[in-house]
């Protein structure tokens, strides 16, 4: 009887740790995700107009190629 009331109490303990490091980090991230956003968005704000235009098409050059590569890898796969 002793020993399973040491153990509820291990992890009744294991519990509030686990809540306590999960509330710390949900805290941390709501905090801190609003603030990268506006560091990011005053970064993208001061770019100029020709660096904003070459990031966003090199972000598509990017997804392009990634599916054209496994597309073709599809295709090897099959054939």
């Amino acid at each position: 009887m002793k020993k399973m009331l040491g153990e509820g109490w291990k992890s009744f303990l294991k519990l509030c740790r686990y809540l306590t490091w999960y509330g710390i980090s949900m805290a941390a991230i709501f905090y801190f995700l609003p603030i990268v956003g506006m560091i990011a968005e005053t970064g993208y704000e001061t770019l100029i107009g020709i660096a904003k235009f070459t990031s966003i098409l090199g972000f598509f050059v990017v997804i392009v190629t990634w599916q054209v590569l496994n597309t073709r890898d599809r295709w090897r796969q099959r054939a």
